[in-house]
């Protein structure tokens, strides 16, 4: 009787503890759900990002805040660019927007409504970042003659 009693006991004990381990094992499996680093955008305004620092290869007709540095190779209208801090590259190929904590990546120019998409992955950021530094001192100050 006592034998069946202690192998009844072990017996229970083990199950329980095969039972807590698969419940334990299921809820961090469904707790672990990580938010996404990128996501898609049809609509987006230069003014949700904090100090811009844009890379266009083309920058089309849109309104850009004063405290941003700009390096592009085309653009629609020069007059849009006075009083920016711009430099001229000749060797620019993409258009993004980086901020302090994202950067906006887009699939065509630099213009209102471009599809592209938002991403806040570090090395990423820290990629773009490189690549707007270097290109950044091998760019030229554009110049804008004021007329007398």
């Amino acid at each position: 009787m006592i034998i069946m009693d202690i192998t009844s006991l072990i017996i229970g004990f083990a199950i329980g503890v095969i039972v807590v381990a698969l419940a334990v094992e299921i809820g961090v499996k469904k707790s672990v759900r990580s938010e996404p680093t990128s996501r898609h955008t049809k609509k987006w305004n230069i003014s949700e990002i904090s100090n811009p620092r844009i890379i266009a290869e083309y920058l089309g007709d849109i309104e850009i805040p004063e405290n941003s540095k700009i390096i592009v190779n085309n653009y629609h209208d020069k007059k849009k660019l006075a009083g920016l801090d711009v430099k001229k590259h000749s060797n620019i190929k993409g258009n993004y927007i980086l901020g302090d904590d994202r950067a906006l990546i887009l699939a065509g120019p630099i213009k209102k409504d471009e599809i592209g998409f938002w991403t806040v992955e570090k090395e990423i950021l820290e990629k773009l970042n490189d690549e707007f530094d270097q290109r950044w001192t091998e760019a030229t100050q554009m110049k804008f003659e004021e007329k007398k």
